[in-house]
Parts: C-alpha cells; structure tokens; sequence
C-alpha cells in the first residue's frame, strides 16, 4: 500500500526537471561539458537527490525556499500553535505548504535514501502492514489510519521533498534549525529564571517547565528538548565544518543550546551528546576542534570551576548518575524498566498478530505504551512490523554508510545523527512526530547532497605508467587518478 502511494505521489518528469542543473560559482560547468554533466546526473541519482545545486528560480521554487528554512526553524516547536486533533504543527502546516509546492513544479522524489529506497519503502510497508492486521483482527481498525498517515507523511512524504531540494537550500534549512532550537532554549531558559511556573503556565502554556523544574521550551517535554538540542549540536558542527556557518556565531549558539540540555535534565540527552559530538570530532580536523569544541569547553569549564550554578535537577537526575555510574538513579529508569519487562513478556502471545495500532496502551496493565520503540512495534504488529522497522533502520544506516565513502565529513555527521535516532528509540514509544524523525531525514538529504556536490570537486590527475614505455619512450599514454582537491 504504502508503495503504491509512493507511486502515485512520486513524479519523475522526462523534462529533465529532476537532472541537476548546470553549477554556478565555484561548481561551474566547463564548456566541454558533456562528459561532466552525465557524471554529475548519476551523481545525483546515487545521492538520492538533493544534487540540484543551482540557486532557486522558478517561482516555486522561490516559494519553496523560504517556506523550507522556516519549517526547519519551527520544527522543534511542538507544542506551540499545534493542533491536537490532527497532531499537526506549525512546521508540519509548512512542510504540507512545501510538498504541494513540488508536486506542483516538479514533483518528488521516490530515490530519498539513495541505493536503498526500495528497502526504506519496504520497511515502512511491513511497519504498518503488521499494524493494520492487528488493528483489523482486535476490531479496532479506527486508530490505525491516524498512526499510518502519521508515518507516512514524516518517513515518506517529508524525505522526497528533501530529496529534491538543492544543496543551498537544505544548507539554510540546517542553519534555520540550528537557529529554532537556540531561540526554543534561549526564551525558555528566561521564562524559568524570571518567573514562577504558575505565570510561566498561565501566560504561555504548561509545558514550558514541568513541575520538578525541568526545561520542556517549546518542545513540551524535556526529554524531547534534550534530544533536539543534540541534533542541533550535531548540525551546528557540520555547518562549521561544511563552512556555511561561522565560528562567531557558532560558538554562542553552541552555549545557549548546551544550557538548555542541562536544564532538560535528561541524562539520555547527556549521554547522547558526549557520544555523538565525541564522533564527529574523532573523524574531524584538529582545526575543527580548536576552531568550535575548544571554546565551548573553555567557557564550560570556566563556568563549573567558578561555581556557577547549575540547576538542582540536573544534578539530581543526571549528575548523580554519572558520578554514581548507577543509570537506575536517572529519573524514571526503574520505572521504565519495568515496563519493558512487561513488554518483553507480552511479545510471545504478539509475534504472528500484534494488538493494532495503540493497543498495547489497552492491554498493559499500567495503561501506557512501552517507552522502548522495538518492544512496541513488536507488540502493536507483530514480527513483521518489527522486521519492518529493523530493515527501515538498516537502510538508513546503510545509506549513511554509501555517504560516508563520498564524503567522510557528511557521512560521519549522518552517521552521528543515526546514533542518536537510534539510542533515542531505546527509550521512547512511537516516534513519527517530526521534531524526532525531521532532523534525521533533514541531516541524510544535507549529506547526500554534499557528497555528490563533493564528488564534482575531485579532478584527475595524470599518473604515467612507465612500465610499458617503449624503446624510444614514445607511445606512453596516462593513466588517470581521482585525488581530492586540496582543503
């Protein structure tokens, strides 16, 4: 089914409107460029899109634009102007805007993950698949349409706009975001200081702060603050690296994003952060380190060395944690843990049919889902819904990976991205709201594209092969090697 939506859905135009188009700057195409341009347009297509380089110029593509990087800004705002009844948000408004927008000009794009499509389209088709069985044999066939069009428009329809967005744009897309969550932070950290809660709720809304004092921001809820601030420090490093950001600003917003976390207080945020960041410094220049993580550890540790104060429930949920090398004494994980030995219990009697789309909720004896998306899925559809998600998580990895042989620098980022995704689904039930699954699709279509924007910075060099000269050292003809150019 969801196959045949992307069909239907998908428009690969025979105008050459999904081809890249001729580079300007210091992409240009040379003259005698035939030869180049075929490479480029299979460069593209291995991408999975985002290989169209050249600046806007339709007005659809204006249109597109500018509504992208302000979708990319709100999307972490999740609980501000959204709309329960639907689970939509000002972003996803926007996203819907953008979509409309392509299929109009010149439709998307079916090849969002690149060499492994297929396998992506198929996961998400065994994913509902065993859901919509479940739900049908439990007769209760009504949820299952609000949690497969959820899905479907944040893992299908959201990744091939990406797709077919040119390198510049997803580049602002990036910094918008970058900029949303620092704004998200920045806002929600006053608020806390200079009022109580009670005004904080009666003024703004509740979820803001909850009521032990962790930070929810725009997000809502901590947990879900903390793990958008990681995303934006994994975009924030790539754009200093990519060079499209500069250190100047980077390093302030680097500091509002990382005191957000703390006042998340979210010790999965805090572990997620040293693992992923620590990823992509180890593959980076040492110029990368001095230029964006040395200053930021300077003014950290000049903060804590001078006593600065640091909110008590970080050091209840997180710092106690860390220095006890206990995870029970971080926050609900006993809690947590329960849940999913109850779930790990209930599998057996779900593997062939599952409970259907939030069934598990009706069926566990403590009236919530699993916080642990594997369990969950397992139980709501079954094994093929779990297969379903396993095969979806290896082509996102696998994709990352076809990334990362183009371009180290996008991969390892794509990569560090994955991780957190991935860490993150340990914990967590269903995770099709796009502040979880936006940021991943937004950093693999970003990595696509400057790998295929990479890969048309790698000149030929001659290399002679000296072996089969002749006599008279006439006759040689060179051989070629691809080095990639300096810088």
């Amino acid at each position: 089914m969801i196959a045949a939506m992307a069909a239907i859905l998908t428009q690969i135009p025979e105008d050459g409107a999904q081809r890249p188009e001729v580079l300007r700057g210091p992409f240009r195409m040379p003259s005698r460029g035939r030869t180049l341009g075929r490479e480029l347009e299979r460069a593209g297509e291995r991408s999975g899109g985002g290989a169209r380089f050249s600046a806007p110029a339709s007005p659809y593509d204006r249109a597109i634009g500018f509504l992208l990087p302000a979708a990319a800004f709100f999307l972490s705002w999740w609980q501000v102007g959204r709309m329960p009844a639907f689970n939509l948000t000002m972003s996803d408004i926007i996203l819907i805007l953008c979509t409309l927008l392509m299929l109009v000009s010149r439709g998307l794009n079916a090849r969002m993950m690149g060499r492994v499509s297929v396998l992506w389209v198929g996961g998400i088709a065994m994913l509902l698949g065993g859901m919509l069985v479940g739900s049908t044999m439990h007769g209760d066939f009504a949820r299952w349409p609000v949690v497969a069009g959820q899905y479907a428009f944040a893992l299908l329809l959201i990744p091939m706009v990406l797709a077919n967005c040119s390198l510049a744009m997803l580049r602002k897309a990036a910094v918008a975001y970058i900029w949303g969550v620092a704004v998200s932070q920045a806002v929600g950290i006053t608020l806390v200081n200079l009022f109580s809660r009670d005004l904080i709720n009666q003024y703004v809304n509740k979820y803001v702060v909850t009521g032990n004092g962790r930070l929810g921001a725009f997000t809502g809820e901590p947990n879900s603050n903390g793990a958008v601030c990681v995303f934006a420090l994994i975009f924030l490093l790539h754009a200093v690296i990519g060079k499209y950001l500069r250190p100047v600003v980077a390093v302030p917003l680097a500091l509002v994003i990382v005191a957000g976390m703390v006042y998340s207080a979210s010790f999965t945020a805090f572990s997620a952060t040293i693992l992923s960041i620590g990823f992509v410094l180890a593959f980076s220049r040492i110029r990368t380190v001095i230029t964006i993580a040395l200053p930021v550890l300077i003014v950290v540790g000049a903060y804590v060395g001078l006593g600065g104060p640091v909110p008590a429930v970080f050091e209840q949920r997180v710092g106690d944690a860390v220095v006890s090398g206990d995870p029970t004494k971080a926050g609900t994980f006993v809690g947590r843990s329960v849940l999913i030995q109850e779930a790990w219990e209930m599998s057996g009697d779900n593997l062939l049919i599952g409970l259907g789309s939030d069934g598990y909720r009706k069926a566990s004896v403590y009236g919530m889902p699993v916080h642990q998306l594997y369990l969950l899925v397992l139980n709501e559809g079954g094994i093929v819904s779990f297969l379903g998600l396993s095969l979806m998580f290896a082509a996102m990895f696998v994709h990352g990976i076809f990334i990362t042989g183009r371009s180290r620098t996008d991969g390892v980022s794509a990569l560090a991205i994955l991780g957190v995704f991935f860490i993150y689904a340990m914990s967590l039930p269903h995770m099709f709201a796009r502040m979880w699954n936006g940021p991943v699709m937004l950093m693999l279509a970003l990595a696509a594209a400057g790998a295929a924007a990479s890969a048309l910075t790698t000149v030929r060099r001659p290399r002679w092969n000296n072996r089969h000269l002749p006599a008279d050292g006439q006759g040689a003809q060179p051989e070629t090697e691809r080095t990639p150019e300096a810088g």
